[in-house]
């Protein structure tokens, strides 16, 4: 068995091995124990980011499948057991991927509906996929701020209920990880973290919205994900409230002058309506004032619906809860 695997750095490094061979060699030797590659985490990494490098260069071609190959292989070896038992044993590796770089190429890609689900998601994973490693591993909170600002360049609309819900689900499991593993960049950077989150806020409501009579059918379940998904985002958001100072009655209206343009489906509508009520228990007073004061009139009419039935439902439900916790 050991034989297959003689001579794999020069196998993965020659250009006489198709790129194809040369992913399937080195998704083999990071699993098997019968690959013996001196510090065979580093050198499988090396050859993986060096791999991407070269083809975002231009300084090589390979088909779309390998290149998807590349960043799934990438996200799956920052993701393992493996590289995390390693890392716990105190030894190091080192990813030689600048980040500046990887939302560089990201942003110039992302206009190509084509490469979303062979290039963007596969990319957002990866990207993912670091940010869960904390602040302990990006040590650089730009580095963060640069993934935001390339999220923002991902368009979500024109897309069949597939590619939508692939690409939908890849940015919310990026903020989240953002929210949740880098506190201190929220903190600095919560409209840009707020801009991503209203273009899937947008998007969903968008393909959310009611067509006639037809039957949404498997479609119909798909944005009906997005919905709880955009719900599950709202309260991660109003968790955090300290990160979002100022800020909740801007989402509250961003959210009012987006229904008013469509009629949500009903199954669509709870899930995004229960999420702004998280956020509208972030909003004092005034909030409420100048919400009332700045809207224009049909938007203002929306609001007060929604208010009305926020204090109705879900305020008084609240204070109920809250009057018998210990």
């Amino acid at each position: 068995m050991a034989a297959i695997y003689s001579g794999i750095h020069l196998k993965l490094k020659s250009p006489q091995t198709p790129w194809e061979d040369r992913l399937k060699l080195a998704r083999f030797a990071w699993i098997s124990s019968q690959c013996l590659l001196p510090n065979k985490e580093q050198v499988l990494l090396d050859w993986c980011t060096h791999a991407l490098t070269i083809w975002h260069s231009k300084k090589v071609e390979f088909s779309q499948d390998v290149l998807e190959g590349l960043w799934c292989y990438l996200d799956e070896v920052v993701h393992s057991r493996k590289l995390h038992s390693f890392i716990k044993e105190g030894k190091t590796v080192t990813l030689r991927l600048n980040m500046a770089q990887v939302c560089k190429w990201f942003s110039s890609n992302t206009k190509d509906l084509a490469l979303t689900l062979c290039f963007t998601v596969p990319t957002v994973t990866a990207l993912t996929s670091l940010l869960r490693q904390g602040e302990g591993r990006i040590a650089n909170p730009q580095h963060v701020t640069l993934v935001l600002g390339a999220l923002q360049s991902l368009p979500l609309d024109h897309r069949n209920p597939n590619v939508y819900h692939s690409a939908f689900l890849a940015v919310h499991e990026a903020l989240f990880a953002i929210i949740k593993c880098h506190p201190q960049v929220i903190s600095r950077a919560a409209p840009s973290f707020l801009n991503v989150f209203y273009r899937l806020v947008s998007s969903i409501m968008q393909e959310g919205r009611q067509r006639g009579d037809t039957d949404p059918g498997a479609d119909g379940d798909v944005y009906l994900q997005c919905s709880r998904l955009t719900e599950r985002m709202f309260s991660h958001i109003a968790a955090t409230p300290e990160s979002f100072t100022a800020l909740p009655a801007f989402m509250v209206a961003q959210y009012v002058t987006e229904l008013q343009k469509v009629t949500l489906r009903p199954d669509v509508k709870l899930h995004l309506t229960e999420g702004v009520y998280c956020v509208l228990d972030l909003c004092l007073e005034s909030d409420i004032k100048l919400l009332r004061a700045g809207l224009n009139a049909g938007v203002r009419e929306v609001f007060n619906e929604l208010y009305s039935d926020y204090t109705h439902y879900h305020k008084t439900q609240r204070q109920g809860e809250d009057k018998y916790t210990v």
